[in-house]
């Protein structure tokens, strides 16, 4: 009955919410000089340190302590957090569980969701089960439907209203209809007849279920031989197991990687798991409050932790995970499984038992590869480009049982590495032991002076009784690689590409690498600064282009400089470098475009463009570099990037930007422990945090005591939607506090003081028209359809006659009745040319000199214009002031001198609105022709200039002077 439950008071709430926050934590002595300040002012009911921390664990106990301790086969001991729990709380938490899909989604010709992703519309099995009218339908099981015919259901999914009109009693999802997959059945006299074809009917034809049909005796007759092939009349297990509840399938993206637990630059390295909900959408994946955590330790290997959460997984999809669904206010049953695991390159490459990117057979996903000599012959550097044989789990096990073979013969080391070099199969999970064994190996084929050798037989028993030691009494394959085994996971095929290393800290690293080094050649390196200077970045959200900072540490820029820069290359470079590495921007600008695209419309055209661009770009590489498609092997992992966009949707979901972003979170956790159990601080920590977040946001929870589920107080529901920074600090005020509808002004400091006259405004101008009692407030900026502002001389997509098209904002209106709706917008409009630019593939617009007005309404978001420099040829510079400190010093820097022209491009290699950039471009504009129209030869071209090159280093020889060569002397600086 307590308003602020399962506190005991406000204090205490408010007390426990503020030292919650994950981004803001309290040592104990910061918390005691935080209540002691509080205490010091007069502040009332103020808790003490012991009080809360008491508090603290009731509240923990309360909801179930989550963390379990866990002692690895080699002796390591760390501390992980429950799985269960954590999914338990998405369900029982209305801030999670009404933004939950619980069905993957057949979307149709596009996707923008993990759940329009082809694993989990056709590759997985069926989510289990369906709720129609009350009555629980399970997958695999008999049922009849409302024409009385029978039916199995296979696979269920969810797809717009289309032929069926009769959607009332439909489970639907924004709209959505949950279909079934399965097989007609036929009852005869001989039995049930299984249709050997698969059809689809809405689940709201269904009537009598499994249990309904069993118990009137209808199963008697069985299956005809025929249809045995097909399915079965036994019920579905987890009938009996969920005891009548609903059962839900919930998919987890899964992610690992080390990083230093101390704040100072000494590394202190921890390994860390990390968890989200594939169920949510994709803008609430994103956000740092999805993110769960799950384990870390500074002692235990990574596949030790792997094997913790694998684990956990297994045992909580064994017995299925009981909680409160606070969407259907009931008791449902989860199945958690894995969906893919995220990483950077090397740590995907242990997951996957794979030696990693040095190696021979360099790729996770593919065989691809060989010796040197190999990848520099034609046949070798040709296969680069393409796919290999793909890698399965079930061969990859079977190699390293091949090099524990090995390691019990005679010349071990030799085959071991022999058999590692030929297939890139390493396992780190059982290294120690085949080292163990290769060591032993030696030790006792080594003769002694004056001593028998020991036999073979002998040898080999030796080595099998050490082999069984190690195994600790295990099979190998319970020793291997935990995840080559995991039920729904196809290791090579379920570690997507990284886009933040592959693409913006290698391919665009590597040819900025290039760049610099032909600048600096050049000594060009100050006009390239300049230019970058005079970019425009409006409309781009890319605010780390500090032209200065850029230049300064051109060696050490990180991931969101080389995201900026890749969106505005192709404008400064475009007459400082040869026309190849051109190319190779122009190339990279639209691949960063394509692959930052949240929203497919079409995906087969989306991954042919995709496919095409990537090939081009290599196609590209090849003639600026040819060996660095065999040193670095990020160019080959673009290749498989169109069929993981497949499979789980758009890049930006398997993107790990938000996981080491959490980075600092887990960081702050160690900097804020003792650090004499660190895997347990944390956990406990993070487990806390949860709790709190979940309590605070309105979760549900199991109340032992009253033997019921039960949710907060009064005034702990209503306190964050009050106190927005609270929200804030827990990383939730997006969602909870309301957003500036598209029309308004936003604030009164982005509105001008004093009113005009309807007859001094430009809108007046452009229109002829006249109000003489009218009177306006004129505006600095408004908010768009999408919910982003425009300010005045903003470029803008805004809709004229039912076509989207191009402007420039002059004037924004404001009503002086209501003060916040913007009611008239002023615009200068651009007009397409009829082609592409030559060089730079852009988009050519021309800005008019007559103006239009528009509603705000009709303001869809903002874009990115620069101006055309080349055919306006601004070539002369102007000094402009810097500042600093916000003052303007009596420094200059280098600015372009833009000529005053009416000639720009549209960017259509910015990220920002990439999606509305499509749609307003005139379709004749859409594609660039490709930058190679020759891959053959270029391949062949590649193959010889490294030949030469190696000839002409082998003799001692200065080879001859090649742009591709000097290109390449940049590129392989890159690391």
């Amino acid at each position: 009955d307590s308003p602020t439950y399962p506190w005991p008071s406000k204090a205490d709430f408010v007390t426990a919410l503020l030292f919650s926050s994950p981004r803001l934590p309290f040592s104990d002595a910061q918390k005691k000089a935080t209540l002691n300040w509080a205490k010091e002012l007069g502040a009332r009911n103020v808790p003490s340190l012991y009080a809360i921390k008491k508090c603290q664990k009731f509240v923990g106990d309360l909801l179930g302590q989550p963390t379990e301790n866990v002692t690895a086969r080699s002796r390591n001991t760390f501390y992980i957090n429950n799985i269960a729990k954590a999914i338990s709380h998405d369900y029982g938490n209305p801030l999670t569980r009404f933004a939950m899909q619980d069905y993957p989604e057949d979307g149709g010709k596009g996707m923008s969701q993990v759940f329009n992703g082809k694993k989990m519309l056709l590759d997985l099995p069926s989510p289990p089960a369906a709720r129609v009218e009350g009555k629980v339908f399970f997958v695999n099981e008999l049922l009849q439907d409302t024409s009385g015919d029978y039916f199995i259901p296979e696979h269920f999914f969810l797809s717009s209203s289309s032929v069926d009109d009769d959607v009332e009693h439909c489970e639907k999802s924004d709209a959505k209809i949950l279909y079934a997959l399965g097989r007609a059945v036929q009852r005869t006299d001989a039995g049930f007849i299984v249709n050997d074809e698969q059809e689809i009917i809405p689940t709201s034809m269904f009537v009598r279920s499994y249990e309904d049909i069993a118990s009137m005796g209808e199963l008697d007759c069985g299956l005809t031989a025929s249809s045995v092939q097909y399915a079965s009349l036994a019920p579905n297990p987890l009938r009996e197991k969920a005891q009548g509840r609903m059962v839900y399938a919930v998919p987890l993206i899964i992610f690992m990687d080390d990083v230093s637990g101390n704040i100072s630059k000494q590394w202190n390295k921890h390994h860390a798991v990390y968890m989200s909900n594939a169920n949510l959408p994709r803008e609430m994946l994103e956000k740092e409050f999805f993110v769960r955590f799950v384990t870390s330790s500074p002692h235990a290997a990574p596949m030790e932790l792997m094997r913790a959460m694998k684990d956990s997984l297994c045992d909580a999809a064994d017995s299925g995970i009981i909680t409160w669904d606070c969407k259907d206010q009931e008791e449902v049953m989860l199945i958690p499984y894995g969906l893919f695991i995220a990483g950077d390159n090397p740590m995907q490459a242990e997951e996957c038992s794979h030696a990693g990117l040095n190696c021979n057979y360099f790729c996770r996903t593919c065989d691809v590869g060989g010796t040197k000599e190999y990848k520099s012959s034609n046949e070798g550097y040709n296969s680069i480009f393409t796919s290999g044989n793909l890698r399965t789990p079930e061969k990859t096990a079977e190699s390293i049982r091949h090099q524990f073979d090995a390691a019990m013969k005679l010349g071990a080391t030799t085959k071991v590495q022999n058999a590692m070099s030929s297939t890139g199969i390493r396992d780190s999970a059982s290294a120690s032991i085949l080292e163990s064994l290769v060591e032993l190996g030696k030790k006792l084929r080594k003769r002694e002076p004056g001593s028998q050798a020991t036999s073979k037989s002998e040898v080999i028993a030796a080595l099998e009784k050490e082999f069984e030691e190690q195994l600790q009494g295990a099979a190998l394959d319970d020793a291997i690689n935990p995840l080559l085994g995991m039920n729904g996971i196809s290791m090579h095929l379920d570690t997507p590409t990284k886009i933040l290393h592959t693409i913006l800290l290698g391919v665009v690293k590597y040819f900025w690498d290039q760049t610099v080094f032909l600048l600096e050649k050049a000594k060009a390196l100050h006009m390239f600064q300049s230019q970058l200077e005079s970019v425009d970045s409006d409309g781009m959200n890319a605010p780390s282009l500090n032209a200065d900072y850029i230049c300064h540490y051109k060696g050490s820029l990180i991931g969101k400089h080389f995201k900026s820069l890749a969106q505005v290359m192709p404008f400064l470079v475009h007459d400082l470098v040869p026309r190849a590495v051109l190319n190779g921007w122009t190339i990279i600008g639209e691949l960063v475009a394509l692959v930052w695209h949240t929203t497919i419309p079409d995906t087969e055209m989306y991954l042919a463009k995709l496919s095409r661009t990537i090939e081009d770009f290599l196609n590209v590489t090849a003639q600026c570099a040819p060996s660095i498609l065999i040193s670095k092997p990020k160019f080959h992992f673009l290749v498989h990037l169109p069929a993981y966009i497949r499979c789980f949707g758009p890049a930006i979901i398997f993107s790990t930007e938000r996981y080491e972003s959490f980075n600092h979170v887990f960081r702050l956790s160690c900097i804020h422990s003792n650090r004499c159990a660190p895997s347990r601080d944390s956990c406990r920590q993070f487990a806390y945090q949860d709790i709190v977040k979940h309590i605070a946001t309105g979760g549900y929870w199991y109340d032992p005591n009253v033997k019921k589920w039960i949710c907060r107080g009064e005034q702990v529901i209503s306190y964050l939607g009050e106190h927005p920074e609270q929200a804030r600090l827990l990383g939730i005020s997006s969602i909870i506090c309301e957003p500036l509808l598209p029309g308004e002004f936003g604030n009164m400091s982005n509105m001008l003081a004093e009113a005009v006259k309807w007859s001094d405004t430009r809108c007046a101008k452009i229109l002829g028209t006249t109000h003489s009692s009218t009177s306006y407030y004129r505006g600095k900026s408004l908010v768009t359809s999408t919910g982003e502002q425009a300010g005045l001389d903003s470029h803008v997509i805004f809709r004229r006659s039912g076509k989207m098209s191009i402007g420039r904002i002059r004037e924004i209106l404001i009503s002086l009745d209501t003060g916040t709706t913007v009611e008239q917008v002023s615009l200068q409009h651009f007009l397409f040319g009829p082609a592409l630019h030559p060089s730079l593939f852009l988009p050519c617009l021309h800005l008019m000199d007559d103006e239009i007005v528009s509603t705000a309404a009709d303001i869809i978001c903002i874009v990115n214009v620069q101006h055309n420099c080349i055919n306006s040829k601004c070539t002369d510079m102007r000094r402009q002031c810097i500042y600093q400190e916000r003052i303007e010093t009596a420094r200059t820097k280098a600015v372009v001198e833009h000529r005053p022209t009416p000639l720009h491009f549209l960017n259509t290699y910015s990220i920002h609105n990439c999606d509305h950039i499509q749609m307003a471009i005139p379709e004749a504009l859409c594609s660039t022709p490709l930058r190679v129209t020759n891959p053959a030869d270029v391949w062949a071209l590649a193959v010889q200039q490294m030949k030469d090159k190696k000839a002409a280093k082998k003799a001692g020889e200065v080879p001859p002077s090649q742009e591709a060569n000097t290109v390449e002397e940049g590129a392989q600086g890159a690391t």
